[in-house]
């Protein structure tokens, strides 16, 4: 394994995971906007400072927030989530595991099921189950970042068996279930985005995730284009 994680550093990546998923997962909210732009939220992150990309994300988020808010911006911007991440037909940019990687970018597959089942073994549930797919990388996002809060309890209270369980199942769902098509995610975003905002958050999510899969001695290779192992 990579870098060691104190209960600070996950819970951290945690809140960032958290974050990260709030972005793609739900509709900007006027408040929520409002606050990120009034409080400046996107100038740094507690968590992933040292990847170029998290950074690049950051500073394009932090760009557009640096405009005025008007009600013509924060219009716009709702338009823009709901075309690239929900559409009336198909997404400009999908978020759907199984549309990357299943034949026909078939919905409700045998992936979607398998990240069900991952939800299942933590007592999660979708709200909105069998309506929506289960392996939106929003709602993966936040199970990457709840399991990470729940291995700084374990560290925490001194059960590190728990812990070293709950690193390995966090390992095995980003290998398995995030990164394969994630790079594909991102490269849909930044060429169907419009605003600085989400070609920013692309770039965070993907930064996030490669920064915290280095702890597994995963790394994502520029040339291919792929996340691989840097050791046995």
């Amino acid at each position: 394994m990579g870098d060691i994680y104190d209960c600070g550093k996950l819970e951290a990546a945690g809140v960032c995971f958290v974050a990260a998923s709030r972005l793609l997962y739900c509709e900007p909210d006027d408040a929520e906007i409002a606050n990120q732009v009034e409080q400046r939220m996107f100038e740094e992150a507690p968590f992933g400072m040292d990847d170029a990309r998290v950074r690049a994300g950051l500073t394009a988020m932090d760009a557009w927030c640096d405009e005025p808010l008007t009600a013509e911006r924060m219009a716009a911007l709702k338009r823009e989530w709901f075309r690239l991440f929900v559409g009336a037909g198909t997404p400009d940019a999908p978020s759907w595991e199984s549309f990357y990687v299943d034949p026909n970018s078939q919905l409700f597959s045998k992936h979607t099921l398998e990240v069900r089942a991952w939800y299942q073994r933590y007592g999660l549930q979708i709200e909105r189950l069998h309506a929506e797919p289960d392996d939106h990388l929003g709602l993966m996002l936040g199970f990457v970042g709840h399991l990470a809060g729940l291995e700084a309890e374990a560290l925490s209270d001194g059960d590190e068996a728990r812990a070293r369980q709950l690193a390995h199942d966090q390992e095995a769902f980003l290998v398995e279930h995030v990164l394969p098509w994630l790079a594909a995610w991102r490269y849909s975003v930044n060429e169907r985005a419009a605003s600085s905002y989400f070609r920013g958050a692309a770039d965070l999510v993907f930064g996030l995730c490669a920064c915290y899969a280095r702890r597994f001695d995963v790394a994502f290779d520029e040339d291919k284009q792929v996340f691989k192992r840097t050791s046995g």
